[in-house]
């Protein structure tokens, strides 16, 4: 039985619910998984939603002085910057390209990668690059908010925390891990999506059909991640399975131990009921602060979805409880989460670095050198083209194809988010 048919962290810087109204508001998803009955049908997006150029542009600007060892150059970067967001825009300077993007009255935010850092992690370079462009359109220095997950991410990055009131601020969601639980501090209850997978209940139907006698290793685990939950409740039965748990999320290899786990579990939790399992928290920064959307995506592959670049870091960065997401690659969850009018209606920038390239899923354990940042306001169709580029990276190290995996790409197409189909996809390279 194969995966896929499984329902499965400056000197520049200084110093179900409608939540609101209007184009910018995000409304609450009550997403069913199939198992528990169709989905309510989504609200039809207004015609400035839907209205797309008969070709999505990705640009691609290469520097062959873009990395300095393995460091981006702050010099080249600014190059690239000018000749690919011009060439995006359409606009005759740098300064022009970002007014074309953001106004004065913006609050913006620079949805960064701190995974990885600081091998492999959005780069100060192009961070300071955007700071610097949102600034020359006008945009306050404290509208301006580096983000990622959580404050503890930033810790290699270089960057200092700041939610003060002076200078650009830079902070997580939340000051706490959101991976496994509903609902933490910094999210918004009233803004979710919601989903079966990876549920108590889920899994009590699972169980009760024998699953775990031909299910992998991560489909087991992902089935099993309110019992993350309840460890990280504190409830104490579950308390004794968290170091094991710890190790099998990431040892893809161990299925007999995990699976030994479920068949433990199957039966030890009857009665128990866990608020809000099947909720996905947005974060306030998205559903309350911001008004417009950068996203500075690193170039990895994924062990769970293939590949990683600008629509897993804006979907899974802005979350609560999505481990149980990668059950099916994240095939359902990442377009549902990109659809809601809080991300899709804000975001106006995608910048995908690919200078150095993460090809296994341990960011930073293997690279491949490139010497390419690209720009497009299409996340679709810059994932489409990086997965080609990771496909060719890993085939020259001798890795093995992940096309099949990243599923999330084709699946966020079909939810009209962007296009996969290379022949409306308008790559223009330039040199810088």
């Amino acid at each position: 039985m194969k995966r896929r048919t499984f329902v499965r962290d400056a000197a520049l810087w200084g110093g179900g619910t409608a939540l609101f109204g209007g184009a910018l508001a995000c409304r609450s998803a009550g997403v069913a998984s199939p198992q528990a009955g169709p989905a309510p049908a989504p609200a039809a997006p207004s015609p400035a939603a839907v209205a797309a150029p008969a070709r999505s542009r990705v640009v691609a600007a290469a520097a062959d002085d873009m990395l300095v060892d393995l460091d981006y150059n702050p010099a080249a970067v600014h190059r690239a910057f000018e000749r690919g967001l011009t060439e995006l825009t359409g606009e005759k300077t740098l300064a022009g390209a970002w007014s074309s993007l953001v106004s004065p009255d913006d609050v913006v935010g620079i949805k960064i990668n701190c995974i990885g850092a600081p091998r492999v992690s959005s780069s100060p370079a192009s961070i300071n690059e955007t700071v610097a462009g949102l600034k020359s359109a006008g945009v306050r220095k404290n509208a301006i908010v580096i983000w990622d997950r959580g404050d503890r991410d930033f810790r290699r990055t270089g960057l200092a925390i700041n939610r003060g009131p002076a200078g650009v601020r830079v902070q997580g969601c939340s000051t706490e891990w959101e991976g496994v639980v509903p609902w933490v501090p910094g999210y918004d209850r009233s803004v979710f999506v919601s989903f079966e997978d990876g549920t108590l209940r889920r899994f009590r139907e699972l169980a009760g059909r024998g699953f775990t006698r031909d299910a992998t290793q991560r489909q087991i685990f992902n089935s099993v991640t309110w019992l993350w939950t309840l460890i990280q409740q504190g409830n104490a039965k579950a308390a004794k399975y968290d170091k094991e748990i710890r190790r099998l999320y990431t040892d893809y290899a161990d299925r007999e131990g995990i699976r030994r786990i479920a068949d433990e579990v199957a039966g030890e939790f009857e009665g128990v009921v866990i608020e809000d399992e099947e909720k996905s928290c947005f974060a306030d920064i998205v559903t309350r602060d911001i008004t417009k959307l950068v996203n500075i995506a690193v170039l990895k592959h994924n062990e769970d979805s293939g590949v990683t670049w600008a629509t897993k870091n804006i979907a899974l960065g802005v979350t609560t409880n999505k481990v149980r997401f990668h059950i099916d690659y994240c095939e359902k969850a990442i377009p549902e989460i990109l659809a809601q009018p809080c991300l899709r209606d804000k975001t106006v920038l995608h910048i995908g670095e690919a200078a150095k390239i993460s090809t296994v899923s341990v960011a930073g354990a293997q690279i491949a050198r490139d010497n390419r940042i690209f720009f497009s306001r299409d996340p679709v169709a810059m994932d489409r083209i990086g997965l080609d580029i990771l496909e060719e990276k890993r085939a020259a190290q001798g890795l093995e194809s992940i096309r099949d995996q990243a599923t999330h790409i084709a699946a966020c197409a079909r939810r009209g988010l962007g296009t996969d189909d290379l022949s409306r996809i308008d790559l223009r390279p330039v040199r810088a």
